[in-house]
């Protein structure tokens, strides 16, 4: 057994890095403040949109934002006709430009690169987040996802008011990654890709719901991200701030935002410090939740223009989180810390093209957790019961580029054909110390060896309109994937409580992989007649293994609404292989717009899970099921999306949402069970799959982690002007019941519950806005499907009634 190894000393240095970053972040935000007043500038003022706000379903979305613009909006799926709660422009903008190389460029293309695709012909969704965070008082972009009403099949599992991790029609726990920067998380079950990010310092987050997307990686279901971008000017050059400061009361949540940006016609920037504190929250019972955090972040962006032609840009980000407290998870943050950089260069009228795009990212988190908090065995007694003390450290890091060459205009034939190449790393040590009867363990590792995966790939997208009323689109990928243990093997040989080499964990030694993915997709829109449009798309794509998957051994880690879960992968995993189609129409006249979209898919070698053993506590309730990662030959999801709004009168709208999925793993019995024994795990080829758990089930059930049907209603009310200063939105989300339940891992049923919302805002003058709402409003005590509760009767339930109230003051 190898001694323990940590990546970073704790608790010393984490003190200093974090007394560090507060001050680094103060003093670079006001040192880049006095700076910009010595430039050259306008009247200071800060500037939005020049164009008036309308009513969200009609409108457009701008190119180039920036932190205090208003924009008008364009939702990027033609299925989606929600309101955006949005403040109006007002009259006192400043012009906005845009870098040089860039001002051809198609404005719903987004990225890091901002290279163009035919996603306007696809079922995917845009979410607004740098406008919509302070209106619904939203933290990360998964927070803002889960709250806004354009969230159409996609849940959000809560973890921690700044840890959410968003659920694309029911995907799986941690198979999600973020581009353009290629977001994963560090750990899954502590970490998401999303959880990193101010929702305020994101221009907008793209949502593609299925393998309608060629250059975003081997996979099928997307998002993407689109940083705030520095501003410009069109003429001379200027500086502006804004104070932000937000306040809620379950919680007794602050957040505190300072923003410094200028701009001139060839250059810009933009510099950001927040500040985050929470205490623990009551749940609708008035019972207190432990979920504290304390989060401080510092992101920065800026472009500058070579020449007429060529233009670069890049952002840079650094977070430190500390005491951050999970409930429902095994392990509290003690701290948590992320650097990420991004650079892009854009070179536009070439002699063999007409625009190329080069992209360049590195982020890396690290993160140290422990059970030691006084809350955590009230959670799970088992831990006091067996003296369980355990403790992870965790590094991750990701870099890659991505270039791009485009041929053709916005509305006529376009392609777009690049290469790209991602490279993750990740390892995860986890160590434990127990006391079971008068066996004592110590020093217990259930790592995530030191491993990488590395990802080379080739894609091409078009687009082209065939007549006035036709528009198709498509595209093509081919990749090699390699994924492979780093570790010394000399320290692999004494692993897990039974103290055994890491291949009889796997059952194999072939730890180096080797995929081989390719991808296709077409995409349609037919217009038809003056308010009528039909959308179709088809796709097949393959999603390789994550290292999780591959290589984790037995990490304690809470993946399902059971909880106390242990993990293991396989090397010997395949790919999942997915074919899909989504079907969709919108209806769109003045004062109505609606639409409608259902899908199917089938997913070949799926990647679930087998109930390898159960722990019972005196009673025969199980208190921990043990997991594995496993292939079932085929798994299918079926869903229903509809959505509408509807202009009441001039000061009312209406809104409505329906989104269901249905997911079923018809070949659960699977080829082999595998048994666990004192020497290592055995395949026995010929039984059925979680055999040698004890829990009985059929050959074929309900995928585990489905969400049920979610509905959401609504209705906002405005002055009966193009700008109102004022809005006022009440909604209601309605979950269904969950009773269809993957039985073999002990899934339960969940009751369905309804939550009101009331949110406004108040643009008071120019420069002073005022946001305040009520969030459940009725002070319900509810859970969710993946929400963690015990055959004891322990569960966690979500926060009660909240208030809020923020301010935002530019000048």
């Amino acid at each position: 057994m190898v001694g323990k190894r940590t990546l970073a000393s704790w608790p010393g240095d984490v003190v200093v890095r974090t007394r560090a970053s507060i001050i680094s972040g103060f003093l670079a935000v006001f040192a880049m403040f006095a700076l910009a007043r010595t430039l050259p500038a306008e009247p200071v003022e800060l500037f939005l949109s020049d164009a008036p706000v309308a009513e969200a379903v009609e409108l457009r979305l701008q190119d180039e934002l920036w932190l205090g613009q208003y924009p008008r909006i364009e939702p990027a799926s033609l299925l989606q006709p929600q309101p955006l709660l949005l403040p109006p422009a007002g009259d006192w903008a400043q012009p906005v430009a845009e870098p040089s190389a860039l001002r051809s460029r198609d404005p719903d293309s987004s990225g890091v690169g901002f290279m163009p695709s035919p996603r306007s012909l696809t079922p995917a969704l845009r979410f607004f987040v740098g406008q919509e965070a302070p209106l619904r008082a939203a933290t990360d972009p998964a927070s803002l996802i889960g709250k806004s009403p354009t969230g159409l099949g996609i849940s959000v599992q809560k973890r921690n008011p700044i840890v959410n991790e968003p659920r694309i029609r029911s995907s799986a726990v941690g198979t999600l990654a973020a581009s353009g920067s290629y977001w994963v998380p560090a750990r899954i079950d502590l970490d998401t890709m999303l959880g990193k990010l101010d929702a305020r310092a994101i221009d907008h987050v793209t949502v593609i719901n299925g393998p309608y997307s060629s250059r975003l990686g081997p996979d099928y279901k997307f998002i993407e991200l689109q940083p705030l971008a520095a501003p410009r000017a069109e003429q001379g050059s200027w500086t502006a701030a804004s104070t932000a400061l937000d306040y809620l009361t379950n919680g007794r949540q602050v957040h505190g935002r300072q923003v410094v940006q200028g701009a001139a016609e060839q250059w810009g920037f933009r510099v950001a410090y927040g500040h985050r504190t929470a205490n623990d929250y009551r749940d609708g019972t008035g019972s207190p939740v432990p979920a504290s955090f304390n989060s401080r972040s510092l992101d920065a962006a800026w472009s500058c223009d070579l020449d007429e032609e060529r233009s670069l840009a890049g952002t840079a980000l650094r977070l430190d989180q500390t005491g951050v407290e999970l409930p429902g998870q095994a392990f509290d943050l003690n701290f948590l810390g992320t650097d990420a950089y991004s650079l892009c260069y854009v070179a536009g009228d070439l002699q063999t093209m007409d625009q190329f795009v080069f992209d360049t990212w590195y982020n890396g988190t690290t993160l140290q957790g422990d059970n030691s908090r006084v809350g955590k065995p009230a959670q799970f007694p088992a831990m006091d019961l067996f003296e369980l003390r355990a403790s992870t450290d965790v590094a991750c890091r990701s870099s890659g580029f991505r270039l791009a060459c485009i041929w053709g205009e916005e509305d006529g034939p376009r392609l777009t054909a690049g290469a790209d190449l991602r490279w993750v790393f990740q390892e995860l040590n986890e160590f434990a110390d127990a006391e079971i009867g008068d066996v004592v363990l110590t020093d217990i590792w259930s790592p995530l060896p030191r491993s990488q995966w590395i990802d080379s790939g080739l894609y091409a997208d078009f687009s082209c309109p065939c007549s006035p009323q036709l528009r198709l689109g498509g595209g093509v990928r081919v990749d090699g994937v390699y994924a492979e243990i780093v570790e010394d093997a000399a320290n692999l040989t004494s692993v897990t409580s039974r103290r055994i080499p890491l291949a009889s964990v796997y059952e194999t030694d072939e730890f180096a992989q080797y995929f081989f993915p390719w991808s296709a997709y077409l995409t349609g829109r037919w217009d038809w007649g003056e308010n009528w449009s039909l959308l179709a798309a088809a796709g097949r794509a393959v999603r390789p293994p994550s290292l999780t998957e591959l290589y984790v051994a037995e990490s304690f880690m809470l993946l399902l609404q059971n909880g106390q879960n242990t993990i293991t992968g396989d090397p010997l995993l395949k790919p999942e292989r997915v074919w899909q189609i989504d079907l969709g129409v919108l209806y769109e006249s003045h004062r109505l717009r609606c639409g409608a979209n259902v899908f199917h898919a089938w997913m070949l070698d799926y990647v679930t899970f087998e109930n390898l053993s159960v722990f019972r506590i005196q009673g025969g309730a199980i208190e921990q099921v043990n997991l594995k990662y496993v292939n079932t030959a085929l798994a299918t999801k079926t869903g229903l999306e509809l959505q509408g709004a509807w202009e009441a009168t001039e000061r009312c709208l209406a809104f409505a949402t329906f989104a269901y999925v249905a997911g079923r793993d018809h070949t659960r019995d699977g080829e082999f069970a595998t048994e666990v024994r004192s020497d290592g795990n055995y395949r026995i080829y010929g039984a059925a799959r979680g055999a040698f758990s004890g829990i009985s089930a059929a050959a074929a059930e309900p995928l585990p982690m489905i969400f049920p049907w979610e509905s959401r209603l609504g209705v906002q009310w405005h002055p009966a002007v193009s700008e109102p200063n004022w809005k006022v939105e009440l909604a209601v989300r309605i979950v269904g019941g969950q009773d269809r339940l993957a039985t073999s891992l002990v899934e339960s049923a969940t009751p369905g519950f309804s939550v009101w919302d009331l949110r406004s805002f108040w643009q008071v003058t120019d420069r002073l806005l005022i946001t305040a709402g009520v969030e459940n409003l009725a002070d319900r005590a509810y859970r969710e499907h993946l929400d963690f509760r015990s055959a004891s009767g322990r569960q966690l339930l979500q926060p009660g009634r909240n208030f809020y109230v923020g301010t935002e003051a530019r000048y």
